[in-house]
Order: C-alpha cells, then structure tokens, then sequence
C-alpha cells in the first residue's frame, strides 16, 4: 500500500506539470519509453535499482540513454526520482499517471472474463453499451476462463455484471440449499 502511495504523489506531481503544459499525451509516452526501456535493456533495471550505486552514476546513464528520446521535464523527473532513491517505483508512478491521464480523457478501463474466445466485434459493441450507460469510454481488456463454463463476466470499476453459467449454477445450488421439502 505504501508503494502505491508514494507512486501515487510522484505521478500527481508529474501530471499536474503536464496538465500546465498541456502535453499529457507526449509525457505519457515518454514516461511509458523510460520504463520499457528499463525492462529491455538487460541489467538497466537491476543497475538503477541498484542501492550501492551513486545516484550521480545513475543520473549520467540516465542521460546517456533518455537524452535524445525524452523531453528535459520528463528526464529532469527521473533525475528527481533517482535522487530520491525512488527508481523501485518507477514502474508503479507510470500505472497512476495512466490511470490519471485516463481518467482526464473521460476513460474507465474494463475487465471481460468469458469461458471461450469473444470476437471482436462483440467486445467492442459490449463496451459501446458499456460506454452509453456510464457516461464514460469503456475500454475492455479480454480474458479467458474455461472454469466459468459458459457466459461472461465483466468489472467496470466497482460495478460486477455477472452472467457466467458457474455463477447461475452457483445461485441455483444456494436455492437448492434453501428450499423446504414438505
């Protein structure tokens, strides 16, 4: 919990500097390049996460590496979260400032668990329903789950729409439990 708040204040801070700058978009990409940066280039994650290593050290790789590729905010950020010895956090500030940069474009990001495949067509009409009756742009990851048999299931923030076959089931089992032989 105390990651996700720490990340949570660095990725406001960010996000309101780029709300200013009216640049959410171009920050967001920059920020999303550091990290996959960091998850491609073996050992880069490992070394800035490193507690041993000077943060000067790290600052001059930063700048080898990001210069070119980033904007000076944006590299002059992850100069602050080095100094910081947040490097750990990185990848988690970058989640809340999509989450942040999301939330300004008016979208909410969906789950859809189904028992089999779902063509696309029919993801994208469920989530233009989805969208009309939020008042939001639902976008909806797709999973599959052969243990609901049959059905699907789908979470839009806090809201639960359940109507997988193993639910229904479920339900009916309770019924079962509960009904009176006379």
């Amino acid at each position: 919990m105390l990651n996700k708040s720490v990340a949570r204040r660095y990725a406001e801070a960010f996000f309101t500097i780029a709300r200013e700058n009216n640049k959410i978009d171009e920050y967001q990409q920059e920020l999303e390049k550091i990290v996959a940066t960091f998850k491609e280039v073996e050992n880069l994650e490992a070394y800035f996460s490193h507690l041993l290593i000077p943060a000067k050290d790290k600052r001059d790789v930063a700048s080898k590496i990001f210069t070119s590729h980033v904007s000076q905010l944006t590299l002059n950020f992850l100069y602050m979260i080095i100094d910081k010895r947040r490097e750990s956090y990185l990848e988690s500030i970058v989640e809340e400032y999509q989450e942040m940069a999301d939330e300004s474009r008016n979208i909410t990001k969906g789950e859809l668990t189904a028992a089999r495949e779902v063509p696309d067509d029919e993801v994208k009409s469920l989530a233009e329903k989805l969208s009309a009756s939020t008042g939001k742009t639902v976008q909806l990851n797709v999973k599959v789950d052969p243990a609901l048999i049959g059905g699907v299931k789908i979470r839009v923030g806090d809201q639960i729409i359940d109507g997988t076959v193993a639910k229904r089931l479920e339900m009916l089992k309770d019924q079962l439990k509960q009904a009176k032989i006379s």
